[in-house]
């Protein structure tokens, strides 16, 4: 099992939280995710959140660095199971500009899902659906 450290960020505009479109390489299994990622040794963690969103949605978002939500889970992604610890947080777009994405092929797309569809959307993870739900 592979150990990953992360960061999220769950964006939100009125009534919706920012997402992208996945599909699992090996499992054909279609996800909306948060955007997020690795934190590199360069950055801290809501510096990490802001490149991620940007390089997976485009959009140039602020962090709230006090809403910090740690949550340790695993989850399986393209046959590999993941032990991740990934540190949430709560952003605002910066302005509602939208930079061409290229980033992984799994990516599908940016979608902004309403705040009554986070239990379905999220359910394939507790620990993310519990993280989401604290900061909306």
């Amino acid at each position: 099992m592979t150990s990953r450290v992360r960061t999220s960020a769950i964006v939100l505009q009125g009534e919706k939280i920012l997402t992208f479109r996945a599909i699992d390489p090996v499992s054909g299994k279609e996800y909306f995710f948060l955007p997020g990622g690795k934190i590199e040794s360069s950055e801290t963690a809501p510096e990490a959140a802001v490149r991620e969103t940007f390089e997976e949605t485009g959009y140039k978002i602020i962090i709230e660095e006090s809403s910090c939500i740690d949550k340790e889970y695993i989850f399986n992604w393209a046959g590999e199971d993941f032990d991740c610890l990934t540190l949430f947080y709560r952003g605002y777009l910066k302005n509602s500009m939208r930079a061409l994405v290229n980033d992984a092929d799994y990516n599908k797309g940016v979608e902004w899902i309403s705040l009554s569809e986070v239990r379905n959307i999220f359910s394939y993870s507790e620990a993310v659906l519990e993280a989401v739900q604290a900061l909306i």
